[in-house]
């Protein structure tokens, strides 16, 4: 039993360092690729026209070489160059294109490579193209050529008539009447209608217009100065009505003061009847009696006071 447990033990441990060694031999490898990586120096330019003579191209009928990065990264993870999987099993070949697929119908193939031809790609010139000579192509390209000219020189003709007409629109503006609204194409038509009736009519009529617009323009701010000023006059005899009706209240409650002095004295003396006169059965009637009559006597009447109205007429007040 001991015997099993450490030969168990040296197994694991040489697989661990295996292991370990193939792990350091892996790094070390990457280390010296990055040292040895491909680089352009700084100033490099790219040309137009790329030189391929030294450029290897990979094909599926030579091997890859030594040199090739992904067979070096190959090797170093533990590629031997056989098959891979558990039991070396996987193919070594890589697969080609243009086999043909078994699962496929009868004609589906042919007709695949039908249409992915280089020779099917491109499309078929027509008849009249394959018998087309050089006097063709020459006619053909003389007749492209003289539409390309005609469509220019079109343009620059258009363009040269729209510049025209603009001209002739500014120059025309001159002889352009705003007053009848009318247009006219040379000068002595244009003075002619300005010394026509009609022009003249129109004129007067516009000169009519501005002045009795600015004469009823007058007469419309004199009527509303006027308006304002009765207005203004109106608010004064208000005003002066109502300081009139103030100055005649202050006089009232002026002469009102006498008779209240007279009302507290027969006040006070009716009082003291009544204290008097509170346990005499008979003189209690003739005592209500007094005290009534007097303050009949004390009562004063309110004195009619005219108040001036500023709706009345000076004929209403005569």
């Amino acid at each position: 039993m001991e015997y099993r447990r450490t030969s168990g033990r040296q197994e694991t441990g040489g697989r661990d360092r295996r292991q370990s060694k193939r792990e350091q031999a892996y790094q070390d490898s990457l280390i010296e690729d990055l040292s040895q990586d491909f680089r352009l120096p700084i100033n490099h330019r790219p040309t137009e026209n790329v030189d391929l003579d030294n450029v290897e191209q990979a094909s599926l009928d030579t091997q890859i070489t030594s040199s090739n990065i992904g067979f070096k990264l190959l090797q170093k993870m533990g590629w031997k160059g056989k098959g891979l999987g558990k039991d070396e099993q996987g193919i070594i070949e890589p697969i080609k294109s243009g086999i043909r697929d078994p699962r496929l119908g009868i004609g589906k193939q042919e007709e695949d490579d039908f249409f992915t031809a280089e020779e099917n790609i491109q499309r078929k010139k027509l008849d009249v193209e394959l018998e087309e000579t050089e006097e063709h192509v020459k006619k053909r390209e003389k007749a492209a050529y003289s539409i390309y000219a005609c469509l220019l020189t079109g343009l620059v003709l258009a363009e040269r008539e729209q510049k025209i007409q603009t001209e002739v629109q500014e120059i025309r503006k001159v002889f352009y009447c705003d007053l009848c609204n009318k247009q006219y194409k040379l000068a002595m038509e244009f003075e002619a209608h300005l010394s026509s009736y009609d022009h003249n009519h129109r004129k007067r009529f516009k000169q009519m217009k501005e002045m009795h617009g600015s004469s009823s323009r007058d007469d419309r701010q004199k009527r509303e100065q006027q308006r304002q000023e009765r207005e203004m006059a109106k608010f004064a005899q208000i005003a002066d009505a109502q300081k009139q009706q103030r100055l005649q209240l202050q006089q009232e409650s002026g002469s009102a003061t006498v008779p209240s002095e007279s009302k507290t004295a027969t006040a006070l003396t009716d009082q003291e009847q009544r204290n008097t006169l509170k346990f005499g059965f008979s003189s209690k009637g003739s005592g209500s009696k007094i005290t009534f009559g007097a303050k009949k006597q004390n009562v004063a009447k309110k004195q009619n006071v005219p108040i001036s109205s500023i709706f009345s007429n000076d004929s209403d007040e005569d």
